[in-house]
């Protein structure tokens, strides 16, 4: 169906993520951050592993290519959105953590899954769109979208880019975590 290569990528992704827990497993934010990526790669890895055919001689090109992408675009979405309310999470379900605090890395991990659940909305969509005629379109239009690859030719480099700064980014929690709130807080004054 395509090149890219997903098992090298939730490879890396989980190396990333085992490496940064091995190091930093003290810290609850870089804890949880590593927790949700590291559960989406495996949930990625063992449902493209194990349930979701990658190629099929029996099911149709918009099918397969639409399950695969919808997927993907799903755990990146609900990945997001998780790291995103992390902080309120945390804090709601686990008291007793004082540190919960926002980090460099969170949001920048969350942009790069965001950016990749648009790449996945975006294959997805184009998927429809090329194999229309399987759904029974028929035309001249419906018959030029066959030959329409504007994102599926650059799908593996997006794909490869938004996942490498995403390890990048677990990674860089090895030396900076959090962000120094205290300077957000203004000072109170005092009337003497």
């Amino acid at each position: 169906m395509y090149t890219y290569d997903w098992m090298f990528m939730s490879f890396a992704t989980i190396t990333s993520c085992c490496c940064v827990l091995f190091f930093k497993k003290d810290n609850i934010n870089v804890v949880s951050i590593t927790a949700l990526v590291l559960a989406m790669s495996l949930v990625e890895f063992f449902a493209f592993s194990y349930l979701i055919p990658l190629e099929s001689e029996t099911l149709p090109m918009i099918w397969l290519g639409s399950i695969v992408y919808g997927v993907q675009l799903i755990l990146f979405a609900i990945t997001c959105l998780l790291l995103l309310m992390r902080i309120r999470l945390l804090k709601l379900l686990f008291h007793r953590y004082r540190g919960v605090a926002p980090t460099y890395a969170e949001g920048l991990i969350a942009l790069s899954l965001f950016l990749s659940s648009i790449l996945m909305g975006l294959m997805f969509l184009e998927n429809v769109l090329r194999n229309a005629v399987d759904l029974g379109f028929k035309g001249e239009f419906f018959g030029s979208l066959t030959k329409l690859t504007l994102i599926y030719d650059s799908y593996e480099i997006l794909a490869y880019a938004f996942r490498s700064i995403t390890c990048a980014f677990l990674v860089s929690m090895l030396f900076v975590v959090e962000i120094d709130t205290s300077k957000l807080v203004e000072p109170v004054k005092s009337n003497q």
